[in-house]
């Protein structure tokens, strides 16, 4: 790491590398315009009048932040005045219990922009004018577009002006040299395809800020630019590694040093490696200069997951898993092509061409490159228990066996699976009143159809999270165990044990907690109706689709909110010796010492728990292990065999904590003296001190993974 990117990466903690935006005093007559296009001549307008900075030595020029005085950035939504309204009224705020509205991430294409620039894409958009000649909507939409080009284009032009005159009051040489370089190639990129890495770099840290979510798979589609720079001498593999990590600075930069997600991964979040489109492994020299360069500089942002593959040699594996147990800031985690590929062609409908290219956005959500994830709430899936046991209860109580309990829970899990669809589609349809014209242009597919990709004019996915799965999956093993298979109770004591939260039944509590057959430990009755858990979501599923014909997948994570406690707080007590209102827990895995036959009966639960593909979504497998485990050199290089082994079952993603629960107690009776303890949440990581209340409970009641 050179002392320029150092200091550069350093103020990014202390300071704002982005100007405030200025503000533009836009013409009154553009009202008369249609929406989208006022839109579009409003953000050139604003472009126009932003400042351009040159300071911090930086090179990668087009920093900026949008005002919210016109519709831009979809990633956060700025001036998406319809949005907020819905969020408002439901984004952390559930409803039915069932419900909450929640984020949306995409990514970008930059291969779009590298590849025909934004003169190229003038060209796509008079095609498309042509196709769409009779549909005087498109046509504007399609003319909006045209007029982002060319605002966006004078945006560079201003960039590299501002370059050339900075030129002039310059003294040192060898910065004068850079300016001129700066300016030669902002006025060729992103106007014009990218000839060079330095150009395609540029072009990525230029158009990042119209989609300032994922930077999707740059070890690919940066890798040409990369090997032919390399191969005829016209850059170093040291001057690619700065330029990456300026990149990364970039990203980082973005988020004001101020604000809650600065230390937060997910604000960016990108992946490497992973299937090529002829089914060989993708990871590559970039790959590895990518994970170099970002464990060099002191950042939050971005995280990155390793796409593994049945062709990953170990050696990869091992390398980012090292790099995992070394990184302070624990910025690594790892999914799995062989179930999510699948499932995006099998469930999504996605040909396999798109499906191999793929990345992790946010918090561990699954994008297209090039598309959204249209993940349109996170939801309350034990509500559905709940019911079964309240609404349904004259009916379980007749029950003669659990096979009638598994069908009496199945018509209130299809009950509310299409409640939950329900409100799916009414948030993306109060998203869809919003047109994008800016982001729009990076996502495949808007050009062509002429329609906004709020508007389900894009590449895109669709589905929800669920909250309370292990709960469901417990609740009922405990049912078929203790009520059905050994006869420790009847169901009329069990349900007054609920009804009564458990007071007066305390020791049946406590022999559920110390006999049940809890999901985790590989015992085969949990791990069937895991199985049929997740078989029966994606049998209801099968053949539905939503809002833009959208087939659903389904996750299991919780983003920055604690939705799981907000969701626990309404509901009822539950067979698996759950308390009235306690949490759920996070992702799929277990909880409270539940899981008692160790780490490999864990991930062997998990990998079999989803036969049909439907939990590939945005789905976490939060493991907490031993620190020898990682640490000591002779037990990590099991625990690389351990990970990879799980893969090869079938297992999605994990990532990994390595902190005693001893020790986050102590980190929140005394946060100053633990207050460089990084941990990952639900796919981000963050300082333990700086968590809410809810979420540091959830990672102290992950159990602990011995040898």
């Amino acid at each position: 790491m050179t002392e320029r990117i150092r200091l550069y990466a350093e103020a990014t903690h202390r300071e704002d590398i982005y100007s405030a935006p200025c503000p533009v005093e836009y013409d009154r007559y553009d009202v008369l315009e249609p929406d989208c296009i006022k839109t579009a001549i409003r953000l050139s307008k604003y472009l126009a009048n932003q400042p351009v900075l040159l300071d911090h030595d930086r090179r990668l020029l087009g920093c900026i932040r949008f005002d919210g005085s016109v519709p831009s950035n979809l990633f956060p939504r700025i001036g998406h005045t319809r949005f907020y309204e819905v969020c408002d009224e439901f984004y952390k705020k559930p409803a039915e219990n069932l419900c909450t509205f929640e984020w949306q991430h995409s990514t970008p294409s930059y291969a779009l922009v590298l590849e025909n620039g934004f003169e190229g894409m003038k060209e796509k958009i008079e095609e498309s004018k042509k196709a769409n000649a009779d549909e005087p909507e498109k046509l504007e939409f399609l003319e909006s577009l045209r007029i982002m080009c060319d605002g966006i284009i004078a945006w560079a032009e201003r960039n590299a002006k501002e370059c050339e005159k900075a030129v002039e009051n310059e003294e040192n040489a060898e910065r004068k040299a850079e300016l001129l370089r700066m300016a030669k190639i902002i006025r060729r990129v992103p106007r014009f395809k990218a000839e060079s890495f330095r150009e395609a770099v540029q072009t990525v840290a230029f158009c990042f800020h119209f989609l300032s979510d994922s930077i999707g798979t740059p070890d690919r589609y940066l890798y040409k630019y990369y090997i032919d720079d390399i191969n005829n001498g016209i850059i170093t593999k040291e001057e690619a590694k700065e330029i990456l990590q300026e990149l990364f600075i970039v990203l980082q930069g973005y988020t004001s040093y101020k604000a809650m997600q600065h230390s937060r991964g997910g604000e960016s979040h990108f992946a490497i490696g992973g299937y090529t489109e002829d089914g060989e492994d993708g990871y590559n020299e970039l790959s590895d200069l990518i994970v170099d360069s970002l464990m060099e500089v002191p950042l939050y942002i971005p995280q990155l997951s390793l796409r593994w593959t049945k062709k990953t040699p170990r050696e990869v594996f091992r390398k980012i898993l090292d790099c995992e147990r070394k990184d302070k800031n624990k910025r690594f985690a790892f999914v799995s092509d062989e179930p999510r590929i699948k499932a995006f062609i099998n469930r999504a409908g996605i040909p396999k061409e798109i499906a191999y290219d793929y990345t992790m956005v946010g918090c561990n959500e699954p994008a297209l490159q090039g598309g959204i994830w249209m993940g349109g709430n996170t939801t309350n899936i034990a509500r559905s228990l709940e019911r079964m046991m309240t609404e349904g209860e004259n009916e379980l109580l007749k029950c003669s066996d659990f096979a009638s309990v598994w069908e009496l829970y199945k018509k209130y899990l299809c009950e509310d699976l299409d409640r939950i669809m329900w409100y799916c589609n009414k948030f993306n349809y109060a998203r869809s009143k919003d047109d994008n014209v800016l982001s729009s242009l990076m996502i495949k597919g808007c050009i062509e159809s002429g329609k906004s990709v709020t508007k389900g004019g894009g590449l895109r996915l669709a589905g929800f999270n669920i909250m309370g799965m292990t709960c469901v999956i417990d609740s009922l093993a405990i049912i078929e165990q203790f009520v059905f298979d050994e006869k420790r109770t009847d169901m009329k004591t069990l349900l007054n044990a609920l009804k009564s939260d458990w007071e007066g039944y305390e020791e049946l509590r406590h022999e559920i907690f110390a006999k049940g057959k809890f999901f985790g430990n590989n015992y085969e009755e949990s791990n069937k109706i895991a199985r049929d858990f997740t078989s029966a979501i994606g049998d209801h599923l099968d053949g539905k689709t939503g809002l833009f014909d959208m087939k659903f997948l389904v996750g299991c994570l919780t983003g920055y909110h604690p939705h799981y406690a907000w969701f626990g707080q309404s509901t009822m007590a539950t067979p698996d010796g759950r308390h009235r209102g306690d949490a759920f827990m996070v992702g799929a895995g277990q909880v409270l010492g539940k899981d008692r036959e160790g780490l490999t009966a864990l991930l062997a639960s998990v990998a079999q728990m989803d036969p049909t593909g439907v939990l590939n979504g945005p789905f976490v497998c939060n493991v907490n292990i031993e620190a020898e485990l990682m640490l000591n050199d002779e037990y990590f290089e099991k625990t690389v065999d351990l990970f990879e082994s799980y893969f090869k079952m079938g297992g999605l993603h994990f990532q990994l904590n390595y902190v005693t629960k001893e020790t986050l107690l102590e980190a929140r009776k005394n946060p100053e003296a633990h207050s460089s303890l990084r941990v990952r949440v639900s796919g981000f990581s963050e300082y333990f001190n700086k968590l809410q209340e809810e979420i540091q409970d959830d990672i102290i009641s992950r159990t602990d993974r011995k040898r």
